[in-house]
Protein backbone atom coordinates (compact mmCIF):
# COMPACT_ATOMS: atom_id res chain seq x y z
CA UNK A 1 0.00 0.00 0.00
CA UNK A 2 2.66 2.32 0.59
CA UNK A 3 4.35 1.76 -2.23
CA UNK A 4 0.96 2.77 -4.42
CA UNK A 5 0.29 6.10 -2.44
CA UNK A 6 3.94 6.84 -2.64
CA UNK A 7 4.78 6.13 -6.31
CA UNK A 8 2.68 8.75 -7.90
CA UNK A 9 3.52 11.17 -6.13
CA UNK A 10 7.11 10.89 -6.45
CA UNK A 11 6.26 10.63 -9.98
CA UNK A 12 4.75 14.02 -9.80
CA UNK A 13 7.28 16.06 -7.97
CA UNK A 14 10.34 14.86 -10.46
CA UNK A 15 7.54 16.00 -13.57
CA UNK A 16 7.11 18.95 -11.61
CA UNK A 17 11.09 19.09 -11.46
CA UNK A 18 11.91 18.64 -14.79
CA UNK A 19 9.08 21.51 -15.67
CA UNK A 20 11.23 23.83 -13.50
CA UNK A 21 14.48 23.27 -15.11
CA UNK A 22 13.12 22.46 -18.67
CA UNK A 23 15.13 25.36 -19.27
CA UNK A 24 18.57 24.00 -19.44
CA UNK A 25 17.53 21.94 -22.38
CA UNK A 26 15.59 24.60 -24.16
CA UNK A 27 19.17 26.76 -23.78
CA UNK A 28 21.23 23.54 -24.90
CA UNK A 29 18.88 22.67 -28.03
CA UNK A 30 18.24 26.05 -29.07
CA UNK A 31 22.49 27.08 -29.23
CA UNK A 32 22.94 23.55 -31.18
CA UNK A 33 20.20 24.04 -33.72
CA UNK A 34 21.19 27.61 -34.31
CA UNK A 35 24.29 27.25 -34.79
CA UNK A 36 23.45 23.88 -37.74
CA UNK A 37 20.40 25.67 -39.19
CA UNK A 38 22.82 28.58 -40.15
CA UNK A 39 24.40 26.50 -42.55
CA UNK A 40 20.70 24.73 -43.29
CA UNK A 41 19.77 27.04 -46.16
CA UNK A 42 23.14 26.32 -48.09
CA UNK A 43 23.07 22.61 -47.87
CA UNK A 44 19.20 22.60 -48.81
CA UNK A 45 19.64 24.12 -52.13
CA UNK A 46 22.79 22.37 -52.49
CA UNK A 47 20.59 19.22 -52.43
CA UNK A 48 18.11 20.22 -54.47
CA UNK A 49 19.77 21.31 -57.34
CA UNK A 50 20.12 17.99 -59.12
CA UNK A 51 16.29 17.09 -58.24
CA UNK A 52 15.74 20.63 -60.42
CA UNK A 53 17.79 19.62 -63.40
CA UNK A 54 16.09 16.21 -63.30
CA UNK A 55 12.75 17.91 -63.08
CA UNK A 56 9.87 18.79 -65.32
CA UNK A 57 8.62 22.12 -66.11
CA UNK A 58 6.17 21.37 -63.46
CA UNK A 59 8.15 19.26 -61.72
CA UNK A 60 10.59 22.16 -61.59
CA UNK A 61 7.67 24.46 -60.06
CA UNK A 62 6.16 22.51 -57.76
CA UNK A 63 10.15 21.56 -56.23
CA UNK A 64 10.40 25.29 -56.14
CA UNK A 65 7.20 25.95 -54.34
CA UNK A 66 8.08 23.57 -52.04
CA UNK A 67 11.82 25.01 -51.44
CA UNK A 68 10.24 27.94 -50.94
CA UNK A 69 7.88 26.81 -47.88
CA UNK A 70 11.25 24.52 -46.60
CA UNK A 71 13.27 28.09 -46.51
CA UNK A 72 11.12 29.64 -44.48
CA UNK A 73 10.60 26.93 -42.25
CA UNK A 74 14.40 26.89 -42.02
CA UNK A 75 14.36 30.92 -41.02
CA UNK A 76 11.65 30.69 -39.00
CA UNK A 77 13.28 28.25 -36.64
CA UNK A 78 16.56 30.45 -36.59
CA UNK A 79 14.46 33.66 -35.60
CA UNK A 80 12.38 31.63 -33.03
CA UNK A 81 15.42 29.98 -31.84
CA UNK A 82 17.49 32.93 -32.00
CA UNK A 83 14.95 34.93 -29.90
CA UNK A 84 14.61 32.50 -27.54
CA UNK A 85 18.47 31.88 -26.82
CA UNK A 86 18.61 35.75 -26.22
CA UNK A 87 15.76 35.56 -24.25
CA UNK A 88 17.00 32.93 -21.92
CA UNK A 89 20.23 33.64 -21.85
CA UNK A 90 18.58 37.29 -20.11
CA UNK A 91 16.14 35.18 -18.24
CA UNK A 92 19.22 33.30 -16.47
CA UNK A 93 21.43 36.65 -15.91
CA UNK A 94 18.09 38.30 -13.86
CA UNK A 95 17.93 35.18 -12.45
CA UNK A 96 21.15 35.48 -10.83
CA UNK A 97 20.45 39.02 -10.32
CA UNK A 98 17.70 38.53 -8.35
CA UNK A 99 19.56 35.88 -5.66
CA UNK A 100 22.92 38.54 -5.13
CA UNK A 101 19.62 41.42 -4.82
CA UNK A 102 16.55 39.80 -3.43
CA UNK A 103 15.17 42.88 -2.57
CA UNK A 104 15.27 44.52 -6.04
CA UNK A 105 15.97 48.03 -6.25
CA UNK A 106 17.17 49.95 -3.33
CA UNK A 107 14.83 53.19 -2.46
CA UNK A 108 17.44 54.49 -0.08
CA UNK A 109 19.79 54.62 -2.37
CA UNK A 110 21.73 57.83 -2.22
CA UNK A 111 23.35 56.99 -5.85
CA UNK A 112 22.47 58.48 -9.24
CA UNK A 113 19.34 60.73 -8.75
CA UNK A 114 18.64 59.85 -5.21
CA UNK A 115 15.89 58.09 -3.35
CA UNK A 116 13.12 60.12 -4.82
CA UNK A 117 13.90 58.79 -7.97
CA UNK A 118 14.93 55.38 -7.00
CA UNK A 119 11.31 55.06 -4.93
CA UNK A 120 9.62 55.92 -8.48
CA UNK A 121 11.85 53.20 -10.27
CA UNK A 122 10.49 50.90 -7.66
CA UNK A 123 7.22 51.49 -8.58
CA UNK A 124 7.89 51.10 -12.51
CA UNK A 125 9.70 47.73 -11.53
CA UNK A 126 8.52 46.38 -8.63
CA UNK A 127 9.11 42.91 -8.65
CA UNK A 128 12.62 40.85 -10.38
CA UNK A 129 10.77 37.25 -9.59
CA UNK A 130 7.41 38.33 -11.04
CA UNK A 131 9.36 39.61 -14.39
CA UNK A 132 11.82 36.48 -14.14
CA UNK A 133 8.27 34.29 -14.14
CA UNK A 134 6.87 36.00 -16.89
CA UNK A 135 10.01 35.74 -19.16
CA UNK A 136 10.28 31.83 -18.45
CA UNK A 137 6.50 31.25 -19.81
CA UNK A 138 7.19 33.68 -22.73
CA UNK A 139 11.17 31.97 -23.43
CA UNK A 140 8.25 28.28 -23.80
CA UNK A 141 5.79 29.58 -25.22
CA UNK A 142 8.88 30.47 -28.07
CA UNK A 143 9.84 27.01 -28.23
CA UNK A 144 6.65 25.78 -28.30
CA UNK A 145 5.56 27.83 -31.33
CA UNK A 146 8.75 27.21 -33.11
CA UNK A 147 8.56 23.13 -32.68
CA UNK A 148 5.13 23.51 -34.26
CA UNK A 149 6.01 25.98 -37.01
CA UNK A 150 8.52 23.16 -38.52
CA UNK A 151 6.56 20.67 -38.12
CA UNK A 152 3.74 22.36 -40.16
CA UNK A 153 5.79 23.37 -42.76
CA UNK A 154 7.27 20.38 -43.30
CA UNK A 155 3.40 18.97 -43.49
CA UNK A 156 2.46 21.81 -45.83
CA UNK A 157 5.51 20.77 -48.00
CA UNK A 158 4.63 17.23 -47.94
CA UNK A 159 1.02 18.12 -48.80
CA UNK A 160 2.25 20.08 -52.01
CA UNK A 161 4.22 16.90 -53.45
CA UNK A 162 1.42 14.88 -52.70
CA UNK A 163 -0.34 17.44 -54.79
CA UNK A 164 2.06 17.09 -57.57
CA UNK A 165 2.14 13.59 -57.79
CA UNK A 166 -1.58 13.13 -58.13
CA UNK A 167 -1.57 16.33 -60.42
CA UNK A 168 1.15 14.26 -62.62
CA UNK A 169 -0.89 10.97 -62.62
CA UNK A 170 -4.06 12.98 -64.03
CA UNK A 171 -2.18 14.80 -66.45
CA UNK A 172 -0.68 11.18 -67.76
CA UNK A 173 -4.54 10.73 -69.04
CA UNK A 174 -6.16 14.69 -69.41
CA UNK A 175 -2.71 16.29 -71.06
CA UNK A 176 -4.96 19.73 -71.19
CA UNK A 177 -4.88 19.92 -67.15
CA UNK A 178 -1.47 20.72 -67.59
CA UNK A 179 -2.09 24.58 -68.43
CA UNK A 180 -4.32 24.74 -65.51
CA UNK A 181 -2.19 24.16 -62.75
CA UNK A 182 -1.72 27.05 -61.43
CA UNK A 183 -5.14 28.29 -61.02
CA UNK A 184 -5.93 24.66 -60.15
CA UNK A 185 -3.14 24.73 -56.64
CA UNK A 186 -4.87 27.95 -55.87
CA UNK A 187 -8.28 27.34 -55.60
CA UNK A 188 -7.52 24.41 -53.66
CA UNK A 189 -6.09 26.24 -51.45
CA UNK A 190 -9.00 28.81 -51.09
CA UNK A 191 -11.25 25.73 -51.26
CA UNK A 192 -9.57 24.99 -48.35
CA UNK A 193 -9.55 28.02 -46.51
CA UNK A 194 -13.25 28.51 -47.27
CA UNK A 195 -14.25 25.57 -46.04
CA UNK A 196 -12.47 26.04 -42.69
CA UNK A 197 -13.58 29.47 -42.12
CA UNK A 198 -17.58 28.18 -43.21
CA UNK A 199 -17.26 25.16 -40.18
CA UNK A 200 -15.75 27.96 -37.84
CA UNK A 201 -18.82 29.64 -38.14
CA UNK A 202 -22.05 26.63 -38.38
CA UNK A 203 -20.08 25.76 -35.50
CA UNK A 204 -20.60 29.16 -33.28
CA UNK A 205 -23.87 29.51 -35.02
CA UNK A 206 -25.43 26.06 -34.00
CA UNK A 207 -23.13 24.87 -31.02
CA UNK A 208 -25.70 22.45 -30.10
CA UNK A 209 -26.04 20.56 -33.13
CA UNK A 210 -24.90 17.22 -33.24
CA UNK A 211 -24.80 16.64 -36.97
CA UNK A 212 -22.58 19.64 -37.53
CA UNK A 213 -20.41 18.98 -34.52
CA UNK A 214 -19.93 15.63 -35.85
CA UNK A 215 -18.34 16.62 -39.41
CA UNK A 216 -16.56 19.30 -37.50
CA UNK A 217 -14.94 16.79 -35.65
CA UNK A 218 -14.46 14.12 -38.52
CA UNK A 219 -12.59 16.93 -40.48
CA UNK A 220 -10.55 17.99 -37.46
CA UNK A 221 -9.14 14.99 -37.13
CA UNK A 222 -8.31 14.54 -40.59
CA UNK A 223 -6.47 17.63 -41.07
CA UNK A 224 -5.20 17.43 -37.75
CA UNK A 225 -3.53 13.81 -39.31
CA UNK A 226 -2.42 16.00 -42.46
CA UNK A 227 -0.88 19.09 -40.33
CA UNK A 228 0.51 17.26 -37.64
CA UNK A 229 2.12 14.34 -40.32
CA UNK A 230 -0.20 11.93 -37.85
CA UNK A 231 2.89 11.17 -35.35
CA UNK A 232 2.66 15.03 -34.77
CA UNK A 233 -0.85 14.74 -34.07
CA UNK A 234 -0.98 15.32 -30.60
CA UNK A 235 1.77 17.84 -29.80
CA UNK A 236 0.38 19.69 -32.69
CA UNK A 237 -3.08 18.94 -31.11
CA UNK A 238 -2.08 20.77 -28.07
CA UNK A 239 0.20 23.53 -29.28
CA UNK A 240 -2.60 24.79 -31.38
CA UNK A 241 -5.63 24.38 -29.31
CA UNK A 242 -3.57 26.35 -25.80
CA UNK A 243 -2.50 28.43 -28.28
CA UNK A 244 -5.67 29.29 -30.26
CA UNK A 245 -8.00 28.96 -27.45
CA UNK A 246 -6.40 31.28 -25.18
CA UNK A 247 -5.95 34.06 -27.34
CA UNK A 248 -7.78 37.46 -26.08
CA UNK A 249 -7.40 39.21 -29.21
CA UNK A 250 -6.85 38.80 -32.99
CA UNK A 251 -3.76 40.62 -32.98
CA UNK A 252 -1.77 37.84 -32.70
CA UNK A 253 -3.09 36.60 -35.61
CA UNK A 254 -2.13 39.75 -38.06
CA UNK A 255 0.95 39.60 -36.37
CA UNK A 256 1.61 35.72 -37.62
CA UNK A 257 0.33 36.71 -40.94
CA UNK A 258 2.82 39.42 -40.87
CA UNK A 259 5.84 37.42 -39.82
CA UNK A 260 4.73 34.84 -42.20
CA UNK A 261 5.07 37.25 -45.17
CA UNK A 262 7.95 38.43 -44.56
CA UNK A 263 9.53 34.94 -44.18
CA UNK A 264 7.97 34.01 -48.02
CA UNK A 265 10.05 37.45 -49.00
CA UNK A 266 13.16 36.49 -47.57
CA UNK A 267 12.98 32.56 -48.37
CA UNK A 268 11.89 34.17 -52.45
CA UNK A 269 15.01 35.62 -52.24
CA UNK A 270 17.24 32.72 -51.07
CA UNK A 271 15.83 31.10 -54.22
CA UNK A 272 16.00 34.48 -56.77
CA UNK A 273 19.10 35.06 -56.45
CA UNK A 274 20.64 31.70 -57.13
CA UNK A 275 21.03 30.45 -60.97
CA UNK A 276 19.08 27.31 -61.45
CA UNK A 277 16.24 29.01 -59.34
CA UNK A 278 16.54 31.67 -61.25
CA UNK A 279 17.28 30.50 -64.64
CA UNK A 280 15.54 26.89 -65.15
CA UNK A 281 12.05 28.75 -64.26
CA UNK A 282 10.01 27.48 -67.22
CA UNK A 283 9.55 30.57 -69.57
CA UNK A 284 13.15 32.31 -68.88
CA UNK A 285 14.87 28.83 -69.44
CA UNK A 286 13.87 29.47 -73.53
CA UNK A 287 16.07 32.60 -73.21
CA UNK A 288 18.23 33.35 -69.97
CA UNK A 289 21.69 31.95 -71.24
CA UNK A 290 21.30 34.06 -74.75
CA UNK A 291 23.48 37.13 -74.12
CA UNK A 292 26.30 37.37 -76.24
CA UNK A 293 27.29 40.91 -74.96
CA UNK A 294 27.57 39.46 -71.39
CA UNK A 295 29.85 36.97 -69.73
CA UNK A 296 27.77 34.89 -67.57
CA UNK A 297 30.01 33.00 -65.09
CA UNK A 298 28.29 29.67 -65.39
CA UNK A 299 29.30 29.84 -68.90
CA UNK A 300 32.88 29.19 -68.29
CA UNK A 301 34.77 26.47 -66.36
CA UNK A 302 37.49 29.14 -65.12
CA UNK A 303 35.12 31.45 -63.13
CA UNK A 304 31.92 29.10 -62.66
CA UNK A 305 31.50 29.03 -58.39
CA UNK A 306 32.46 25.71 -58.10
CA UNK A 307 29.41 25.15 -55.74
CA UNK A 308 26.90 25.72 -58.29
CA UNK A 309 26.07 22.62 -60.46
CA UNK A 310 26.26 22.56 -64.58
CA UNK A 311 22.78 23.27 -65.97
CA UNK A 312 23.84 24.99 -68.77
CA UNK A 313 26.46 24.67 -72.11
CA UNK A 314 30.06 25.30 -70.86
CA UNK A 315 33.34 26.22 -72.37
CA UNK A 316 36.86 25.87 -70.62
CA UNK A 317 37.78 29.48 -70.32
CA UNK A 318 36.30 33.07 -71.57
CA UNK A 319 39.74 32.84 -73.91
CA UNK A 320 40.40 29.44 -75.60
CA UNK A 321 43.81 28.84 -77.20
CA UNK A 322 44.83 25.69 -79.53
CA UNK A 323 43.09 23.54 -81.43
CA UNK A 324 39.54 22.90 -80.70
CA UNK A 325 37.26 24.21 -78.73
CA UNK A 326 35.51 21.83 -76.13
CA UNK A 327 31.67 22.33 -75.14
CA UNK A 328 30.00 20.56 -72.17
CA UNK A 329 25.92 20.37 -72.88
CA UNK A 330 24.62 18.71 -70.14
CA UNK A 331 21.56 16.74 -70.15
CA UNK A 332 18.43 18.39 -68.76
CA UNK A 333 15.05 16.21 -68.17
CA UNK A 334 12.91 18.64 -69.91
CA UNK A 335 14.50 18.34 -73.14
CA UNK A 336 15.01 14.55 -73.06
CA UNK A 337 11.34 14.35 -73.94
CA UNK A 338 11.88 16.73 -76.72
CA UNK A 339 15.04 14.40 -77.79
CA UNK A 340 12.68 11.28 -78.17
CA UNK A 341 16.06 9.60 -76.14
CA UNK A 342 14.94 5.81 -76.11
CA UNK A 343 16.26 4.93 -72.53
CA UNK A 344 16.39 1.50 -71.16
CA UNK A 345 15.13 0.82 -67.11
CA UNK A 346 16.20 -1.98 -64.95
CA UNK A 347 14.05 -4.27 -66.38
CA UNK A 348 15.02 -3.64 -69.96
CA UNK A 349 18.17 -3.63 -69.85
CA UNK A 350 18.53 -7.15 -68.08
CA UNK A 351 16.68 -8.05 -71.09
CA UNK A 352 18.27 -6.45 -73.83
CA UNK A 353 21.42 -7.90 -75.49
CA UNK A 354 24.85 -5.28 -74.81
CA UNK A 355 25.13 -5.41 -78.62
CA UNK A 356 21.80 -3.70 -79.03
CA UNK A 357 22.10 -1.40 -76.09
CA UNK A 358 25.18 0.16 -77.73
CA UNK A 359 23.31 0.38 -81.07
CA UNK A 360 20.77 2.16 -79.10
CA UNK A 361 23.17 4.50 -77.18
CA UNK A 362 24.77 5.56 -80.75
CA UNK A 363 21.46 6.41 -82.26
CA UNK A 364 20.90 8.45 -78.79
CA UNK A 365 24.29 10.60 -80.02
CA UNK A 366 22.90 11.48 -83.05
CA UNK A 367 19.46 12.77 -81.22
CA UNK A 368 21.73 14.98 -79.26
CA UNK A 369 23.65 16.14 -82.62
CA UNK A 370 20.30 16.60 -84.08
CA UNK A 371 18.87 18.63 -81.48
CA UNK A 372 21.86 20.90 -80.46
CA UNK A 373 22.40 22.51 -83.82
CA UNK A 374 25.63 24.23 -83.22
CA UNK A 375 27.56 27.28 -84.62
CA UNK A 376 30.09 29.67 -84.25
CA UNK A 377 29.99 32.90 -85.88
CA UNK A 378 26.82 32.32 -87.63
CA UNK A 379 28.58 29.19 -88.96
CA UNK A 380 27.26 26.15 -88.81
CA UNK A 381 28.93 22.92 -87.99
CA UNK A 382 26.81 19.90 -89.16
CA UNK A 383 29.50 17.22 -88.73
CA UNK A 384 30.41 17.47 -85.03
CA UNK A 385 31.12 14.19 -82.89
CA UNK A 386 29.34 14.35 -80.01
CA UNK A 387 31.03 11.61 -76.96
CA UNK A 388 28.83 10.90 -73.47
CA UNK A 389 30.46 12.59 -70.74
CA UNK A 390 30.14 12.85 -67.03
CA UNK A 391 31.82 16.00 -65.52
CA UNK A 392 33.55 15.55 -62.18
CA UNK A 393 32.20 19.12 -61.23
CA UNK A 394 29.06 17.41 -59.62
CA UNK A 395 28.77 13.93 -61.86
CA UNK A 396 26.34 15.72 -64.67
CA UNK A 397 25.72 13.58 -66.99
CA UNK A 398 25.89 15.35 -70.25
CA UNK A 399 27.91 15.18 -74.29
CA UNK A 400 31.17 16.79 -75.26
CA UNK A 401 31.79 17.74 -78.65
CA UNK A 402 34.87 19.56 -80.04
CA UNK A 403 34.50 22.27 -82.15
CA UNK A 404 37.87 22.83 -84.76
CA UNK A 405 38.74 26.86 -83.99
CA UNK A 406 41.01 26.99 -87.40
CA UNK A 407 38.04 29.48 -89.08
CA UNK A 408 37.93 31.19 -85.45
CA UNK A 409 38.16 34.95 -85.73
CA UNK A 410 41.09 36.44 -83.51
CA UNK A 411 39.21 38.24 -80.98
CA UNK A 412 35.77 38.23 -79.98
CA UNK A 413 33.48 35.08 -80.84
CA UNK A 414 29.90 33.93 -80.33
CA UNK A 415 29.07 30.10 -79.47
CA UNK A 416 25.60 29.24 -80.82
CA UNK A 417 23.79 26.20 -79.75
CA UNK A 418 20.50 26.13 -81.39
CA UNK A 419 18.46 23.60 -79.61
CA UNK A 420 15.64 21.74 -81.14
CA UNK A 421 13.46 23.14 -78.26
CA UNK A 422 10.43 25.62 -78.11
CA UNK A 423 8.24 27.00 -75.84
CA UNK A 424 4.16 26.89 -75.92
CA UNK A 425 4.76 30.93 -77.49
CA UNK A 426 6.81 29.40 -80.16
CA UNK A 427 10.41 30.78 -78.68
CA UNK A 428 13.08 28.64 -79.40
CA UNK A 429 15.54 27.64 -77.07
CA UNK A 430 19.09 29.08 -77.89
CA UNK A 431 22.23 29.37 -76.04
CA UNK A 432 24.75 32.25 -77.02
CA UNK A 433 28.53 32.13 -75.56
CA UNK A 434 31.07 34.64 -76.23
CA UNK A 435 35.05 33.98 -75.89
CA UNK A 436 38.09 35.17 -77.21
CA UNK A 437 39.98 33.51 -79.42
CA UNK A 438 43.84 34.01 -79.27
CA UNK A 439 46.39 31.38 -81.57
Amino acid sequence: MLNSTTEPSSKLSWLKLLELQSWQAELLISGAIIAGLLQLPEIYINWIEGYLLESSELGFWFLTMTSLLILAGINALVFFLGLHFFLRSMWIALLGLNSVYPNGINVQSTQGAGPKYWKKTKEKYPNLSAYNEELDRFCSLIFSIAASAIIGIIAISLLILLFYLIFNLLTGVFPALENYIVPLAIGCYFLFMLFSGVMQYLMKKYPDNKRIERIIEVYGNFFGSLVGLYFFQKPMGYISGILTSNATSQRGFFIFMGFSFLLGIFSATQTADHPIFDNLAPEKYYKFNNSPQRFLSYNYENLKNEDTRIFTPIIPSDVIYGTVLKVFIPTIEREKSAMDLEEFGLLKKIKTKRAVRDLVKVENLKKYASFNQIAVNDVLYPDLNFQYYTHPNAQEKGVLVHIPTKDFEIGKNVLEIRKNYFSKKDVQKIVRIPFYFEQ
